[in-house]
Parts: C-alpha cells; structure tokens; sequence
C-alpha cells in the first residue's frame, strides 16, 4: 500500500497535539444556544460531543463569535445546488481553499494500493450524526449498498457499470473501498460535491425503508402512499443532494447545519440550525459552526430576491442574482445597503459555448456539422469584441473552449485559435466545406437550403438572450441563415438522444476543473451535446443509439481511460495534455470569450469570507472557504 501523506494532514494533526499539550488552552466551548441543553441533560457536554480528534480549522482571518442567523434565497423551491453549496460540502475528504490539494475531513487518513484499485480510510474516532447516533464505516458500506440497486440512486461512481465498486468493513472506523478496475480519480470525486453521496445516509435510520432489513418495508411503503419501497426510500432518505432530502427533518446529516424548517413543496423558507454535533473546531477549540442558523427565502421572482440584497436583508450570495446585468446597481447600492461586494475567479473557460450536433440524424447536416472548415468558418464570422463589449460592458476577451490562463493545462495557441473576426477567412472555410453561397444566404452543395437552428434557454443565463441576437446578427451577415429556438429544460434535455436538432448553447464548464469536466474537449458524458452519441458509445449506455466515434475522438477516449485507471498524477496530467491537444487540432466546439471575474454580495459586518473565491460547482463555492466559521461581527 502507498500512504497518501498529505500536508493538510500533517497540519492538523501537529496542531491538534500542540493544543491537547497546552491543557486548558484546548478547553472546548460552545455556542451559548445550546447551553441550556446541556444544563438540562438533553445534550451531553461539548467534549463527549465531539469526537476524539475534532477537525481543526484555521480561520481565515480571526477567531469568531457565536450567534446570528445568515440569510440568502432560493429560486423556487428545486434551488437545490445553493443548498449543496452552503449546507452540504461536508465528505470524507474535501478540497482545500486554493482547490490544488485533496485534505481529510471525515476521514482522517487514508492508503491506496499500489494498483490504485483499494482505497482504505480511516474516519474520525467517536464521530456522530446529528442525532447522536454514531457514524462508522457500516454507514458508509450501507449507503454504497443501497446505491447499488438499480432502481435507487443516479450520478455516483457507486453506479459506474464499467468500474463496479465494493465495500470492506474492517472495524468501526476503517474500510475500504475495493474497485474492479484501477481507478485514478476517485479521491477527485469524493473531494467533490459529488462526495456527499456515500456520507449522506445514516444506516440505523434508513434501513427501515429498505426490504433487506425491514421485511415490511414494501407493506410500509405502499401504506404511506408509495407504489414501490424505492419510492418511500427516495422521500425519506434522499440520495446526494436531491431537492426532496431538505423535506425531512428526520433524516440524520453529518453537516454544520441541520434541517428545522424543510423545503416543502409550498415552503416559502426553509431554515438550517446548528448541528450541535459537528465534529469541526477552530484553533481555540470552540466548536463549530459560529452561526447558528441560516434562513433561505424561497421565490420564484429575481426581482424580489435582488430587491432583498440591495435592502441588505441578505447577508452572503452570489447564485442567481449576482449577474452582468445587476452589477452596476449592486456597486451603487452598496452603501445604502450596508454590504460589500467580493470577487469570484470563475472555473469557467467561456461565456457561451457553441455545439453543433455531429451525430445529427440528417446525414447531410451530420456530414457538415462534423466538418472542421465549417466550424472554422462560423468561429471567424463572430465579432467577439462587439459581444465583449456590448454584453459584458468589456469585461473578457475573445477566447474558445480551452483551460484559463490560471489552469496548468493552459495553451494559448488553442485559446486564441479562430478568434479573429474575418469574414474573408470564414468564405473560404465555407467554400472548403462544400457550401455554395447563393444570394443572401449559403446553400448545401445541392442548392438546399441551409437554416440552422440553435436551441437555448433563455432563463438560466439572461445574457445568453442578447448575446445569440449580436451572434445571429454577425451569422446572417456572413451568409448563415439562422434561427434562434428558446425551450424550456426538460426539452433540451429531451431533444439529445433523438439527434434531430442543429446546435445548442451552454456556459464553459472545465476552465480550471479539466480533468474533472472535460465535457467539450472529447465526448466525455451527456453533456457532451456536440457529439451525445459518440459519449454513448464510450459510455456503454443506451446501445440503441450509440455511434462509432471518428477515429480522433476513439484515441481521446482510449487516453482518458488509461487516465481514470492511473494513480500517478504527473501520469494523469501528460495524459490529459495528449487529449486537450488532440481536441485542439479537431476543434470540436466554439467559443465566444473568457469570463471576466464574477462576484458575492456580503453584508459588512460578516466575516471570515475569503476573497478571492474560486467558483465552481465541482468546487461548490462558498463550501470549500468554510462557511462554518464565517460569523458575524459585533456592530
């Protein structure tokens, strides 16, 4: 076995013998909220609540005080990922705040074998649920055999049919994870959002809806108005972070915040009130979390929750609200509104990507839309500093779907390739695949007419809306008849596996998160829209209608699985350059320019918050800056 020694372990562990030599300097307080239940006997003291070793956190800035409420908002009551981004960041492992190392949470060590197949870790002794209850390795080997059935669960490595997974329990806090095949990126998952999952469910308290420890589970179920025991089991105990998991107060969390007020389907809030459990404390041996509860407004209306920060009734966010658009009225409001304005570094490479269908079901727009010189041609007809400009009051630069100038992965030839605005450059790259300019517009080779249409939602980014109007109007210049299709989410997503649409737009997932989200530089996953059924084929879902990749795509693939079986990171990263090179060369979808920063809106006397934050979803910002020792200055 190989010892994953990592210097956030080293530090904690040398911090917390530093404070266990200093005797009463380690003397464990906590948040005067729960005093009156320990007096009482309904909760044990601090120190039989924490486990042996508590998790160490350095503040960011100072030690805090306990108390207040942080406010923030939801947009309508499926706002899950501000709820996974706040609450839930809390797995066996997890990032540390600059995302370039993977350091011990739950789990205070771990080994992996040399085959980088068995990954064994060691939990926190006397760790426990909210409820009290204790949190050991048959949770953990519960929770990866209920994902284990068909009918339960979605989006995990537990699930992965080409990579099967197994558990073994060793003792109360040690077990291991035993994978069928090397697998190189699993400590990258579980660091992830993606890590919840496998801590998510408290074995004692689920079991009952599950027919292998309850017999009458289906009768329970079916009694409680569910057709099937997998049905009751998602109502009670929710996989990841699926909206209808902050339903259930009942559910035990290993989180700084626990549900009091569920996100019920006609909740206007739902509240969070501190886990008087949590297993985490700051460098003074004060238990954490400093807040004691977080209020989450739940709206439908933008217009109302922006209302509420420029009033200063909301005290950190930045989803939803902080856009390009509202930027300017928050830097005036500030003020008035007694908050600050801090700076996101987004993960992202691109404000909008194009992805033009390659696996098209019409074989002559399948035949154009795989061309290289037709894609080469559109990427030459966009202005993109018009776009810069006029959009985004020019923050950016022109940019294509590669990793930011921050990643290691960084390559400016391919950032920058195709970005000159050219029209004469883009007539010959028509002409090079095989288009036929005739009067207004370019025709197939046939004389067909040639209308493309691309499919967005004009709801999940309002900039995409006057972004694809400037991109319609620079197409139709250059001679591209384009039609603009608004659709609402589930038709988007429906639209994918038919095949029969033009081209759709997304945000550029995989600037700094590159070998985590390689969706547009190969067709990695189902959000690989320019070529869905090529990831189908790789992915070895759905054979009705999987596609043999061109044979470019085939070496990306067969690259990033030796690169998902090797435990050698240096290995990893060499691998991972051969496909962004490859992708280079192909140039498989388009993009329109680099994010300029983003931003948080803050309330003056919240802090802790760190600034710059990188923002991400696999690195679900705020969670990895700890927003358990956030806390709220005196006035």
């Amino acid at each position: 076995m190989r010892l994953n020694h990592l210097s956030g372990l080293a530090g904690a562990v040398a911090l917390t013998a530093i404070l266990a030599a200093a005797g009463p300097a380690w003397a464990q307080q906590q948040a005067p909220m729960l005093d009156a239940l320990v007096e009482s006997g309904e909760l044990p003291p601090v120190e039989e609540r924490l486990p042996a070793n508590p998790l160490v956190v350095e503040p960011v800035d100072s030690i805090g005080t306990y108390g207040g409420t942080w406010r923030s908002a939801l947009r309508g009551g499926l706002d899950n990922a501000w709820i996974a981004r706040t609450v839930a960041y809390d797995g066996l492992v997890r990032y540390n705040r600059e995302w370039d190392e993977i350091i011990p949470n739950l789990a205070e060590s771990w080994e992996v074998s040399e085959d980088s197949r068995v990954y064994t870790f060691k939990l926190r002794e006397g760790l426990k649920w909210n409820n009290g209850s204790p949190f050991t390795s048959a949770d953990i080997a519960f929770a990866v055999e209920l994902m284990s059935e068909p009918s339960y669960g979605a989006g995990t490595f537990i699930k992965n049919p080409n990579n099967p997974v197994t558990v073994e329990v060793i003792d109360e806090t040690t077990f291991s994870f035993v994978f069928e095949n090397p697998n190189g990126l699993i400590m990258d998952d579980l660091a992830s959002v993606n890590g919840f999952t496998v801590v998510s469910l408290n074995k004692e308290y689920c079991s009952q809806f599950y027919p292998k420890y309850n017999p009458d589970a289906e009768a329970n179920a079916q009694a409680a108005g569910f057709e099937t025991w997998e049905l009751h089991m998602q109502d009670r105990c929710s996989w990841a972070t699926e909206t209808i998991r902050w339903a259930n107060p009942d559910l035990p969390m290993m989180n700084p915040w626990m549900i009091e007020e569920p996100l019920t389907g006609d909740a206007t809030r739902t509240t969070f009130v501190r886990n008087p459990y949590y297993w985490k404390v700051d460098t003074e041996g004060n238990q954490l979390p400093y807040i004691d509860r977080l209020t989450m407004r739940v709206s439908d209306s933008l217009e109302e929750i922006t209302l509420m920060a420029l009033n200063g009734e909301i005290d950190f966010q930045d989803r939803h609200i902080a856009t390009v658009a509202n930027q300017p009225l928050f830097f005036d409001g500030q003020e008035a509104g007694d908050y600050r304005l801090g700076a996101n570094v987004p993960s992202t490479s691109n404000t909008l990507v194009l992805q033009f269908n390659m696996n098209h079901v019409d074989e002559k727009r399948r035949e154009l839309f795989q061309n290289k010189d037709f894609r080469i041609g559109v990427s030459h007809l966009l202005d993109r500093q018009e776009i810069i400009d006029v959009v985004f009051t020019g923050q950016g630069e022109p940019f294509q779907v590669a990793p930011r100038p921050e990643s290691p992965f960084y390559d400016e030839e391919f950032a920058k390739q195709y970005t000159e605005y050219d029209p004469d450059a883009a007539a010959a790259a028509f002409e090079a695949a095989g288009l036929v300019k005739s009067g207004e517009f370019y025709t197939f080779a046939d004389g067909t007419p040639l209308q493309i249409t691309i499919d967005l939602i004009a709801s999940f980014r309002s900039e995409w809306v006057d972004m694809m109007e400037l991109m319609q109007l620079q197409l139709e210049a250059g001679g591209l008849d384009i039609e603009l299709n608004n659709i609402d989410r589930t038709l988007y997503y429906d639209k994918r596996p038919l095949g029969d649409y033009d081209a759709q737009i997304w945000q550029g997932d995989g600037g700094l998160d590159v070998v985590q989200e390689p969706r547009y530089y190969f067709p990695a996953n189902g959000e690989s829209v320019w070529a869905f059924r090529w990831q189908v084929w790789y992915n070895g879902a759905n054979p009705e209608i999987a596609e043999e990749p061109a044979d470019w795509a085939k070496a990306q693939m067969d690259l990033y699985t030796q690169l998902r079986a090797e435990g050698d990171p240096d290995v990893r990263s060499d691998l991972m350059k051969q496909i962004l090179e490859i992708s280079k060369e192909n140039f498989p979808v388009i993009g329109v320019s680099l994010p300029g920063n983003g931003y948080y809106i803050a309330k003056n006397n919240m802090r802790n918050i760190a600034e710059p934050m990188l923002h991400a979803y696999l690195f679900p910002t705020p969670g990895p800056y700890d927003p358990f020792q956030w806390y709220f200055a005196a006035e």
